[in-house]
């Protein structure tokens, strides 16, 4: 899965919000049942845990951190992340 959108300036593109909605259905995917998870986005720096929906949210307003493209704290390893 490419996370080239993560780069992508235009928080309005159809890229970044395809890519927001793949790193949700991601975290869904690895956190089940979870209903709040560390939000990657600019100002919350994984540090601070909000509901999915607002992880969305906080994408959109903040963008994700641009360093941020294996996504471990949600499970990735590094050997599934270059496939």
């Amino acid at each position: 899965m490419s996370r080239r959108w993560i780069q992508n300036s235009n928080r309005c593109a159809d890229e970044y919000l395809d890519g927001i909605e793949d790193f949700i259905e991601f975290a869904r995917t690895h956190n089940l049942g979870a209903t709040r998870i560390c939000c990657p986005c600019r100002r919350c720096n994984n540090t601070l845990w909000e509901t999915i929906e607002n992880v969305g949210f906080h994408l959109v307003r903040n963008g994700m951190i641009e360093t941020y493209s294996i996504w471990n704290i949600y499970g990735e390893q590094l050997d599934h992340a270059s496939s």
